[in-house]
């Protein structure tokens, strides 16, 4: 079976196959299932007992949350962060609450918790190990290792665990019951006394805080309005109107300093016309589109003109120049007064941003007084009565029945390690046995064109050859016909029957075949190479065919055996064999070449090559796949009958 699956690497694991090894080995596997249970019952029976109680209550958190919730605002102003409570996991596995509780609990003097043993010795072997290798085992404080023992035990024993009701359950586990509910009642009241003091120190914590808060907010509230006082009296206390208004001042300033500039461009222009003397009609057109300016009333008013815009006269050159010193004073004036403007402005927009900056910590400051004076009202009247809303559901009890060991699960467990155990090894004995446990894989690693089941051949077995005959023609076997059918198509004069620790031997299925296949012209030989002649002559004449003798017949059907009372097998080895063989040709139409079990690799080997038609019987969880693939190697099969 597994050198079947070695020989091809795409073959698939076969369920059926796996199935009907297990089922082969059922026996075996259902030994070890039986094992495994009476072990895990006697496990069970006998192994240290554990009880467990559970104590059920809900912590006083709903006070505490109700009032941090009104404080929200309070929260995010002094960023005290979140208010949520967490289940005390850490604290009551600490030690600090496991030596304050212990004394009530007493676990020093507790065998379960304080599994330290001063006077304990390694045994020998470890003690010699360890002295080969140099250990030298430190000293230790005795009552330190008595802490830590219980510090573990309790880690281990002691359970705690929140629900999302809040409700809080603490689980012990102790060799006695009524020491576990003991324990579980004194780490529930002492949880619920730890957790009533802190929430009363944190109420008197959080009324110092507010109260000092509230007197840091008075006197931010006293300097900022100190503040906002003294600069409204260094500073104007409309400091918006007076930047408005130099505002206002400084656009009216740039907007006479732009008009300036372009009247002295535009008489700067006509001073220039003048000194050159081009003063005729088309000058003044050439000058009025560079100044559109000189059209406007307050350009001609400036030069003494007519204001009419058809009347145009050319003033005088000194007239002009008058006018053009006049203009560049008045730019430098306004020059001067537009940068005193624009100081004046900044320093005004400076006091607007002071001034803003005091309003609005002045309007904060007041703000978080407001708020903390409300907030200190309103906690001052809740911390005046809290009561205790603690509530206990369920007082631990001592339990009446072991929680450890589960008597169900570890039988179970030993059944199923039992099964597990038994099967692993049934494979193991199963690949180390190499046989093939379906006739699918048989079927598959013979390849033969015809395969067959010889259960209704079981009743020939051990028969004469007259006994058989007789059977066979009262009831005629179709697996015969089919194979007689094959063995006409191959047109072979020999066939080779082998057999592989099978219940029906190579001889009886060869006899089986010759009278089956038998007539008046067809002579056949049955050479059966796995025993001696054991069968009486029934002529009482030896009749001899080369090498063989004729030890029985029956019509046309002989069995040959060699002669001088010598086996097959010793035949084989013979440089003549198979001129003897192929010899006995010429007195028989078709010879029989029989052997079994180990016989078979031999005969084959002997054969090989040869024309002529194989039949394999094999026989499911006995027969070996090395010796099936070995013969077909040798010598194609081209049938199988199996059982």
């Amino acid at each position: 079976m597994q050198d079947s699956l070695h020989t091809n690497p795409e073959k698939e694991i076969d369920l059926r196959e796996l199935f009907m090894i297990a089922w082969a080995y059922k026996v075996f596997i259902t030994v070890f299932c039986i094992i495994g249970t009476l072990s895990g019952a006697y496990y069970a029976l006998n192994a240290d007992k554990e009880f467990t109680s559970t104590a059920s209550f809900v912590l006083n958190l709903q006070n505490t949350n109700k009032n941090l919730a009104n404080l929200s605002s309070l929260y995010n102003f002094a960023s005290l962060g979140s208010s949520k409570s967490q289940l005390p996991t850490a604290k009551t596995n600490g030690r600090i609450f496991i030596e304050k509780i212990d004394k009530k609990a007493n676990f020093s003097t507790d065998p379960y918790f304080n599994s330290y043993d001063p006077n304990f010795v390694d045994p020998n072997w470890k003690a010699l190990i360890k002295r080969a290798v140099g250990w030298e085992k430190p000293s230790t404080d005795a009552q330190e290792a008595i802490w830590q023992a219980i510090i573990k035990s309790y880690t281990q024993s002691v359970i705690i665990s929140e629900d999302k009701d809040q409700t809080i359950s603490i689980t012990v586990t102790h060799e006695n019951a009524k020491r576990a509910a003991e324990i579980a009642n004194i780490v529930m009241d002492e949880i619920i006394t730890n957790t009533k003091e802190t929430s009363d120190n944190q109420q008197k914590k959080q009324l110092s805080y507010l109260s000092n808060t509230l007197a840091n907010a008075l006197g931010d509230l006293e300097l900022t309005q100190s503040n906002l006082k003294e600069f409204s009296l260094r500073n104007s206390a409309l400091p918006i109107e007076s930047f408005a208004a130099e505002a206002l001042r400084l656009e009216t300033l740039r907007m006479q300093s732009k008009q300036t500039d372009k009247l002295h461009e535009a008489v700067t222009g006509l001073s220039q016309m003048l000194t050159t003397k081009t003063t005729n009609q088309d000058d003044y057109l050439l000058l009025r589109d560079k100044f559109p300016i000189i059209d406007q009333v307050e350009f001609r008013r400036l030069l003494g003109q007519n204001e009419l815009l058809n009347s145009w006269i050319w003033p005088e050159l000194n007239s002009v120049n008058i006018v053009l010193d006049t203009l560049s004073d008045r730019k430098i004036m306004l020059k001067r007064q537009i940068n005193a403007s624009q100081e004046k402005a900044e320093r005004s927009g400076q006091n607007i941003e002071s001034y803003s900056k005091l309003q609005r910590d002045a309007k904060q400051a007041e703000a978080s007084y407001t708020v903390m004076i409300e907030q200190v009202k309103a906690q001052s009247v809740l911390a005046g009565y809290q009561p205790d809303k603690s509530e206990i559901y369920e007082y631990a009890y001592p339990s009446r029945y072991p929680n450890k060991p589960n008597r169900k699960l570890i039988l179970i467990l030993g059944a199923a390690l039992g099964i597990f155990l038994g099967t692993t090894l049934a494979f193991i004995f199963a690949i180390s046995r190499g046989v093939y446990y379906t006739k699918t894989s048989l079927s598959n690693d013979v390849q033969s064109k015809i395969t067959l089941s010889s259960r209704t051949l079981n009743s020939l077995r051990n028969k004469s050859l007259i006994k058989m005959g007789n059977q066979l023609s009262k009831k005629p076997r179709s697996v015969l016909r089919d194979i007689a059918v094959e063995i006409n198509k191959s047109e072979a004069k020999q066939v080779v029957i082998t057999t592989l620790n099978t219940k029906l031997k190579a001889d009886d299925t060869a006899k089986a075949l010759a009278i089956t296949m038998q007539s008046d012209s067809i002579k056949t030989a049955i050479i059966n190479f796995s025993k001696r002649n054991n069968e009486q002559i029934i002529d009482g004449e030896q009749k001899s065919v080369g090498s063989f003798i004729i030890s029985s017949s029956k019509g046309n059907v002989s069995i040959l055996t060699p002669g001088d009372n010598l086996g097959a097998m010793d035949l084989i080895s013979n440089k003549d064999f198979l001129k003897n063989i192929q010899h006995l040709n010429t007195k028989f139409d078709l010879i029989f070449l029989c052997a079994d079990n180990n016989d078979t690799i031999s005969l084959l080997r002997a054969l090989e090559g040869g024309e002529m038609f194989h039949l394999t019987v094999a026989r499911t969880r006995h027969s070996k796949s090395s010796s099936i693939l070995h013969m077909r190697s040798l010598l194609p099969i081209q049938g199988l009958l199996h059982d």
